[in-house]
């Protein structure tokens, strides 16, 4: 089942469930000077992860951020850490551009029904690279991000 159109929305605060990061005005503030920093728009590139058990006999072909970089190359050597695609999980990488519309961060493209992630997700893995680092952690666990398994670039 896709999010409804509010993938820009953003929450601030707690996490919504338990296991969920909660958004603070620092990571909001990291992303905004990142993107202002990128001259207005900001590209990065997404580890996705899809449960191929879903897509083949559940209820469809459906993608969720587990892993962010900022080049193509440090997020495809995310994806290729999780060991490749299986009969039970695919990776994908791809590339969203944000941007600043009346200072709230937006994705620029339009939504592809199977993307069932929203800005909040991004900013939460976002804000762990570290400065002068060029990409996240890549959750390769299907539960929440605490719980890990968690990988890392050498």
């Amino acid at each position: 089942m896709s999010l409804p159109d509010d993938r820009n929305s953003l929450k601030l605060g707690p996490p919504g469930h338990p296991g969920q990061t909660g958004i603070t005005p620092a990571m909001v503030e990291s992303m905004r000077r990142r993107i202002k920093e990128a001259g207005g728009t900001l590209t990065v590139w997404a580890v996705l992860h899809e449960d191929a058990y879903e897509t083949h006999s559940g209820d469809g072909f459906y993608l969720h951020v587990h892993g962010l970089a900022l080049n193509g190359a440090d997020a495809q050597k995310l994806a290729d850490l999780a060991g490749g695609d299986s009969e039970l999980v695919k990776w994908h990488v791809r590339s969203y551009r944000i941007g600043l519309e009346n200072d709230l961060r937006v994705f620029t493209a339009l939504w592809r029904p199977e993307e069932e992630f929203r800005m909040g997700d991004f900013v939460a893995i976002l804000s762990e690279i570290p400065p002068g680092g060029t990409a996240s952690k890549l959750l390769t666990g299907t539960g929440h991000r605490k719980d890990g398994p968690l990988l890392s670039l050498p």
